[in-house]
Parts: structure tokens; C-alpha cells; sequence
């Protein structure tokens, strides 16, 4: 089921030295030589619907510049590929200023320099998904280079740069996920598990928690275990951190388990790379643990309140949880769920039936067929006399980032992907309540 994941990037090595010959000819200014500077690069990864994206650059040189825009540095990524081979990528750079040494904007001549990267699609991502391990990776090699684009100069103090030096190697990243505070738990039988958890600055009585899909797990038992920064990332666990869902929810802690292999893995043991659908029964290894786990972080947050959310792999386990802990949490939201209706059986439609439960599908979903997943089962549902679910079902899944195709249309991504619908809150039933709204209406 490889359809279901996601995309991201690292760093690499070597050195580049930037040619600037239209300037070595130009006189130098006061009578002083033309100068030459060298430099680092650090980048920041924003988390955007299709995954963590390279979108900001900072170069640190030690002579300033006297100027910088948008047009004056071509850059480059050179990215990994699942194949074993590397492909090279141009980036668009949006917006370039001057910082100086306390971060801020300056006219003034700096040694610090500021890149804003547009975020797109297909480039810009430090991670691949890997058919061989079945979960996302870092890029290794992941290289950024910056060349002074043609017929462009720059100028320190006045003085024409004949040449600029930038280590290949990044010095360092930060990302969107990183006010996540990284753990790790072992549970009674054995299984451990690393988490991410956010807690906002005003305490929450509320605990959301969001089950990754198949390419976001991988912890303790893989050959190549899984970087939490890559579930988080991949997992566009960004998203629960800002504003839109915070305000909505009247604020919320967000935890974030990584699986150590998928969530439809029966017995733990499954062979990496598998298609986990062949899995996909009414049993989970990791339904005991991850009980544990969301009991010790509700204690531990004083929450009162708690939402269990999950996309495609994700779902399938939101939906064991509705299953094997229905009085134990507040509100289910099982996207592109993985739990095909032939295995949920009458006694289990009895014991979901009084639970709020918001489904987000689509009918495109190539991967996880509603006809034979969500339909048959909301319907089941609503024939018992569920009173409280809501369902968010579009034909296709639009961009929600302004990308159009050839006629100025939302470009359609694959119909598995409806967790870009649940990250941007446009699920709602004709314009009725969104389902962040409906999940702040579940826990206040």
C-alpha cells in the first residue's frame, strides 16, 4: 500500500565555489582589492499536505553582502532516489533579505543571508519512500548548492566579490515539528515505541491523538529504523500545532506514536516491504500497547478528554481502538480507513454505534475501495441507530495550495490521500460544521 505515504529530505558534502567572473573586472571601490568570501548554509523544513518541504535557506559567510534579491542565487538540490541513484532538482527561491547577527531584516550590508524557497510538489524534499524498507527515509546524499545566477553581482562593503565559497554540507536543520518533545515507552509486552508529543503554552484538558499510515512507521524492529522527524514530517503532524486546529479545539495536546512496523501487522513480525492490505484483519499487535501508551500521556497532560484520529493505516487502528476501547475515548476520525467491512462483525457495529464518528473518504480512493471499507460499514452504522456520525465523502482530492493543472484547476491528487482534507479543515458536510469545529464540539 504505498500509496498512502509520504515524501522529505537530508543534507550532504563538499564544497562549491561560486564563480562571480562579470565582477573580477570591475574596479574596486576606494582603491581596495576585489574580495573573495566563503561560507555555510543551514535550512529549515516546513510541513506542508504532501510532506516536509525545504522552504527557507540561511547562508552564513564571513564578509557581508551589501545586497541580495530573489534573482541573485540559482540553488540546486541534489536528492537520493529509491533507486540508489541521486537526480538533481532546480529550487525556486521566492523571497532573499539580510538578516543582521539578532535574526532581523536589514538594509544594512550582512554577513547573514535569508533564502525564502517555494515549496512545491515534486522537488524540495529530503525524504524518499523506500519500496525495499516499505517506510520513508532520509535522503543521504541530500545536497543544497547555490550558484550567483547569470549576469548577476554582488558587492561587499562596496567592493566586487570575484568569488563565494559555500560548504555543501549543511551545518544544520530545523523543521516545523519541532516544538514536539521526543520519547520513548515500553508497554507491559514488550513493545516499544517512540512518540512525539506537543503541549501549548495554555494547559489543555484535551489529548488528540493522530495514527500515522504505512510509510511513517518503522521504529526498533526494521533494519533501517524509522526518524521520528520523518512520521512527524511525513505525517503532517505540523498541522495540529498551529492556530487553525489549536483555536478550534480550545487547545489540544497532540501525541504521535510511531509504529514499529504497520498498525495492520497482526502479529509484529511482518516482512518489511509487505503489502500490509494482505494484513488487514480485525487484529493488531499494537492495539494492548498503544492503549497503554495514550493512557500514560493522558495522565501525564492531565487531559480530561481524548480524540483518536488516523489516516489509511492509521484508520484501521482508530477503528480497533473504537472497537476494543469504545468508552474509553470522546471522538473517532478514521480517514481512508484501512479496515475492510467483511472483518468488523455485528457484535462490533453494536459497540460503535453510540460513538461520534467523523469519516473522511473519497470515492476515487484506488487503494482502499469505499465500497468495500467505509460505505458498507457507515451504513451497518446507521441501521443499528448510530445518531452521531458524520461522514465527508468528495469525489476527488483537490490541492488546497493554489497548484492548478493546464486549466487553471486544482490539480487531483490520488484519491487515497483525504488527510489533506482532515490537515486543512475543508472537511464539512455542505458547508455545515468543519471537523475541527466538530471535534472541538466533542471535547468543550
Amino acid at each position: 500500500m504505498k500509496t498512502h505515504f509520504r515524501f522529505l529530505l537530508p543534507a550532504a558534502a563538499g564544497c562549491l565555489a561560486l564563480s562571480l567572473a562579470a565582477c573580477s573586472s570591475a574596479p574596486a571601490a576606494s582603491g581596495e582589492a576585489p574580495a573573495e568570501a566563503a561560507g555555510t548554509y543551514a535550512y529549515h523544513i516546513g510541513g506542508y499536505d504532501w510532506g516536509g518541504r525545504v522552504d527557507e535557506v540561511t547562508l552564513s559567510l564571513d564578509k557581508p553582502l551589501d545586497k541580495v534579491t530573489p534573482e541573485t542565487f540559482d540553488v540546486k538540490e541534489t536528492v537520493e532516489t529509491d533507486e540508489g541513484t541521486t537526480k538533481e532538482n532546480n529550487l525556486t527561491v521566492s523571497e532573499a533579505w539580510l538578516t543582521d547577527d539578532k535574526g532581523e531584516k536589514t538594509e544594512e550590508p550582512s554577513k547573514n543571508v535569508t533564502l525564502k524557497l517555494k515549496p512545491e510538489l515534486d522537488r524540495g524534499n529530503p525524504l524518499y519512500f523506500s519500496g525495499e524498507t516499505g517506510y520513508n527515509t532520509w535522503a543521504d546524499p541530500y545536497t543544497l548548492t547555490f550558484t550567483v545566477a547569470e549576469g548577476q553581482k554582488l558587492e561587499s562593503e562596496g567592493n566586487p566579490l570575484t568569488s563565494v565559497t559555500i560548504d555543501e554540507k549543511a551545518t544544520g536543520k530545523t523543521t516545523a515539528v519541532d516544538e514536539y518533545k521526543e520519547a520513548q515507552f515500553k508497554a507491559s509486552d514488550g513493545i516499544s515505541y517512540d512518540y512525539g508529543l506537543y503541549e501549548p503554552a495554555e494547559k489543555a484538558s484535551t489529548l488528540f491523538v493522530w495514527l500515522h499510515g504505512q510509510g511513517e512507521g518503522g521504529s526498533y524492529t526494521t533494519k533501517d529504523a524509522t526518524d521520528l522527524k520523518v512520521c512527524e514530517l511525513a505525517g503532517d503532524a505540523s498541522f495540529f500545532t498551529g492556530a487553525d486546529f489549536q483555536e478550534a479545539t480550545g487547545g489540544a495536546n497532540v501525541l504521535v506514536p510511531m509504529c514499529p512496523t504497520y498498525w495492520m501487522d497482526p502479529d509484529g513480525t511482518k516482512e518489511i516491504g509487505a503489502e500490509c492490505l494482505d494484513y488487514g484483519y480485525r487484529e493488531s499487535a499494537y492495539t494492548k500497547s498503544l492503549v497503554e501508551l495514550i493512557d500514560k500521556v493522558k495522565e501525564e497532560t492531565g487531559s480530561e478528554k481524548v480524540v483518536i484520529a488516523g489516516y489509511s493505516n492509521g484508520g484501521y487502528m482508530a477503528m480497533m481502538l473504537a472497537m476494543e476501547e469504545a468508552g474509553a475515548y470522546d471522538a473517532y476520525v478514521p480517514i481512508a480507513e484501512a479496515m475492510k467491512n467483511e472483518y468488523i462483525t455485528d457484535e462490533d457495529i453494536k459497540t460503535m454505534k453510540d460513538l461520534p464518528m467523523y469519516f473522511i473518504f473519497a470515492s476515487s480512493d484506488p487503494t482502499v475501495d469505499p465500497d468495500q471499507y467505509e460505505r458498507p460499514t457507515i451504513q451497518r452504522l446507521l441501521d443499528a441507530g448510530a445518531k452521531d456520525i458524520t461522514v465527508y465523502n468528495p469525489d476527488k482530492v483537490l490541492d488546497k495550495n493554489g497548484i492548478t493543472d493546464e486549466n487553471g484547476d486544482p490539480v487531483e491528487y490520488d484519491g487515497h490521500f483525504s488527510w489533506f482534507d482532515f490537515v486543512h479543515n475543508q472537511a464539512h458536510e455542505d458547508g455545515k460544521q468543519t471537523v475541527f469545529d466538530w471535534i472541538g464540539e466533542k471535547v468543550k
